[in-house]
């Protein structure tokens, strides 16, 4: 039987992707606060689908980045630290 340890201490790592990213933080920060799709939704007063494009990395408006943000602050009392995606064209007009 053969023993193989392999070195990876010395490849390069692909980064993750934005998309990826932003889906890991949202789901991470949700499970870690037991937060619902329906929970955060009623809270930022947005459509439950909104909160499910969030956790699915899809871009929203930026006011509605903001209210989900601000409705994780609410129930959780924790600021979220990662990011979503916005529409482009409302990136580029702040």
């Amino acid at each position: 039987m053969l023993n193989h340890i392999a070195d990876i201490a010395d490849r390069e790592t692909q980064p993750l992707a934005t998309k990826a990213l932003q889906m890991a933080q949202v789901a991470q920060y949700m499970t870690r606060y037991r937060l619902s799709r329906e929970k955060v939704a009623g809270r930022a007063g947005v459509p439950l689908m909104v909160v499910w494009r969030v956790e699915h990395g899809e871009p929203v408006t930026e006011e509605h980045a903001r209210a989900i943000e601000s409705a994780f602050l609410c129930l959780t009392g924790v600021p979220y630290k990662g990011s979503f995606a916005v529409y482009p064209e409302e990136r580029n007009e702040r």
